[in-house]
């Protein structure tokens, strides 16, 4: 109470001091702080439902770095660090946590079996500058080694935009080839095949065999027609006869964005069986 003064012959027992459970002092540090010292086996701490909050500041709990931050460090194990719903959010500052890199930004080392970097739903953003990340390639651009069982990217919806002034792109020669059997052809009108956009291919051609195997004539007609929008289509080659058992070849004179087969049976009382192939390359 103020002005209320007391005896004591040991001026330490006027001190309120309090225990643990173990019937301990508890102690603190030289600025009056809860000194708290983790035994051996580690310091468990349990967060409540919502979370654990650590404010440091000179009136509550105080976590002591360097003198520009907070350092971690990983067990030889590795260090998991589970972000929540929202993402992870990483400040630098003279004030808070300080993640240390080299001079153009920070280096992520993988280890032997491989670095996984999972995007989430929205896509990742990688951007580099002296004051950030820093992902450093060769003077050209950026160096990715594939492993043998290959790379896979994958473009979102509008494509993929390749932008650099030293990537270079190699293209390998891709090639496409499609099989249609026609089987029990005795329309002598005619029938279109199946429709191709050709605009991605260098070179294509139809590739036409008669595999009629009736005892009788099983002749059919066939012509290249092409379309600009595949709605208006018109004829590109002669109509050819194809015998029993022979074959033939249709080439493109005009180049247009859509090509197709026009085939027919010669005799509607003879079964015709034709198979067309389309093989094309893009370079």
């Amino acid at each position: 109470m103020p002005n209320f003064k007391i005896i004591q012959d040991v001026p330490d027992q006027a001190r309120i001091k309090i225990f643990g459970a173990e019937n301990a002092a508890l102690i603190t540090t030289n600025g009056g702080y809860l000194s708290v010292t983790a035994p051996t086996g580690g310091l468990s701490i349990t967060a409540p439902t919502n979370g654990l909050l650590v404010t440091a500041s000179d009136f509550g709990l105080s976590v002591t770095g360097p003198v520009n931050g907070l350092v971690v460090t990983a067990p030889a194990s590795g260090l998991s660090v589970t972000a929540p719903t929202n993402g992870l959010l990483v400040t630098a500052s003279d004030f808070g946590l300080s993640v240390t890199g080299p001079v153009n930004g920070l280096v992520v080392t993988a280890p032997a079996s491989g670095l996984s970097v999972t995007a989430p739903t929205n896509g990742l953003l990688v951007t580099a500058s002296d004051f950030g990340l820093s992902v450093t390639g060769p003077v050209n651009g950026l160096v990715v080694t594939a492993p043998v069982s290959g790379l896979s990217v994958t473009p979102p919806t509008g494509g993929l935009l390749i932008t650099s002034t030293g990537l270079s792109v190699v293209s390998a020669l891709a090639t496409t080839d499609v099989t249609e059997a026609k089987t029990g052809i005795t329309n002598t009108v005619g029938t279109p095949s199946n429709t191709y956009q050709v605009l991605g291919f260098a070179e294509y051609s139809f590739g036409l065999v008669n595999e009629s195997t009736s005892a009788t004539d099983a002749q059919a007609t066939a012509k290249l027609q092409i379309s600009p929008d595949g709605v208006v289509w018109f004829d590109n080659s002669a109509v050819t006869t194809l015998d029993r058992g022979t074959s033939n070849a249709l080439v493109s004179s005009i180049f247009l964005k859509y090509a197709r087969v026009y085939y027919a049976a010669v005799d509607a009382a003879s079964t015709v069986d034709l198979t067309i192939f389309f093989q094309g390359q893009t370079s």
